[in-house]
């Protein structure tokens, strides 16, 4: 039977929840990747998890915050007036939206408070503060 070994070629199938059972991702074909182990393709926790582990295996790790999108982080929630947006922009508290910088660098925020003056950004990434928990179950293992 094969074990992954740093430097296999893997292909897995993975779950990701909060810890309250919320799915992080739609359940989808994009919920099966290969990557090379070792080759910071996927969270390094996560890489250094599927260590050891054989063909049809499954296995269920927890990423704390740090390990996987990282902390929120309270320096990226910000106020933009109002009148920086279109006249006619609708904003909905929940939604995400691209922002264009001036220097040209995009980002991508979630609205998270509406008034009269201004709305608040949160630039984290949503799942930033969240802990993780992956279930993985290894498809295939392709040795180096």
């Amino acid at each position: 039977m094969k074990i992954v070994e740093e430097g296999d070629k893997v292909s897995i199938e993975f779950e990701a929840k909060l810890e309250n059972g919320e799915n992080c991702f739609p359940k989808n074909k994009e919920n099966t990747v290969e990557l090379v182990v070792g080759e910071g393709q996927f969270f390094p926790m996560l890489e250094d998890g599927l260590l050891k582990m054989k063909e049809g295996e499954k296995k269920k790790m927890t990423l704390e915050p740090n390990d996987a999108f990282g902390p929120h982080l309270n320096d990226l929630v910000m106020d933009a007036p109002r009148s920086a947006f279109r006249p006619d922009f609708e904003p909905v508290v929940g939604m995400r939206m691209k922002i264009d910088a001036p220097s040209g660098k995009v980002f991508y925020g979630t609205i998270t408070g509406i008034n009269k003056d201004a709305i608040t950004l949160d630039l984290n990434h949503p799942l930033a503060g969240k802990k993780i928990v992956f279930t993985i179950t290894i498809i295939a293992i392709q040795k180096k």
